[in-house]
């Protein structure tokens, strides 16, 4: 299905549903250039860049299945798309599914050097769930909208597609009274859209430590 459909109006924000190969590669370009030098990426995939691709291309393929993804575009080609974001409504969880991480996570596990592997799955991803159930309670983050992965181009900063973005969801949370969650290492721009610190937590790794903070906020 094509990303467009009558829409002429640009930039579009819209969610992407049933997308090409090409599409699907455009959306993994534009989340590699919005981390581009980030300390926390290079945490993520233990310093080895190579595999940033492979780990974001994997979040998004596993979204598409269980999730939604939401793209910024500057017109109907696939390299038109400028900004991705990543969410799971309600009742819907990351990597949940065998078959979305059979989409691709499961490929950037065997990618991976043994510790990084093992940082995944017995550090980081328990750590993150602890410090959801914890903060906010068990199934809190379950039951709403739960940004996953955010990102936008760095050479299209400041136009407002970032907000545009995050709107999308904002305006439906709105409308079902569902509250929006995220973690996060750069707090203000979430603050400026009014979410509120819950909790935070150090992640650390052989190749740095991060300062992640837990943000929500009730519709």
């Amino acid at each position: 299905m094509s990303l467009l459909h009558a829409e002429t109006s640009y930039p579009l924000v819209k969610r992407l549903v049933d997308p090409s190969e090409a599409e699907v590669e455009q959306a993994t370009k534009v989340l590699v250039d919005a981390f581009k030098g980030d300390p926390f990426t290079n945490i993520l995939v233990g310093g080895n860049m190579d595999l940033e691709p492979l780990q974001l291309g994997a979040n998004i393929r596993a979204a598409l299945i269980g999730g939604q993804v939401h793209v910024i575009t500057l017109g109907p080609q696939p390299e038109d798309i400028v900004g991705v974001a990543l969410w799971y409504p309600p009742g819907s969880s990351s990597f949940s599914s065998e078959e979305e991480r059979a989409a691709g996570w499961n490929q950037f596990l065997e990618a991976a050097p043994d510790d990084l592997r093992k940082w995944w799955t017995d550090y980081f991803i328990p750590s993150m769930t602890r410090l959801n159930a914890d903060t906010l309670g068990s199934g809190y983050t379950h039951n709403s909208w739960h940004l996953h992965i955010f990102g936008v181009m760095r050479a299209r900063h400041r136009k407002g597609y970032g907000k545009a973005l995050y709107r999308l969801v904002e305006k439906q949370a709105k409308e079902t009274h569902s509250s929006i969650v995220l973690e996060t290492t750069t707090v203000q721009i979430y603050q400026r859209l009014g979410l509120g610190v819950r909790g935070e937590i150090d992640i650390e790794s052989n190749y740095g430590k991060a300062h992640i903070w837990l943000m929500s906020k009730e519709n």
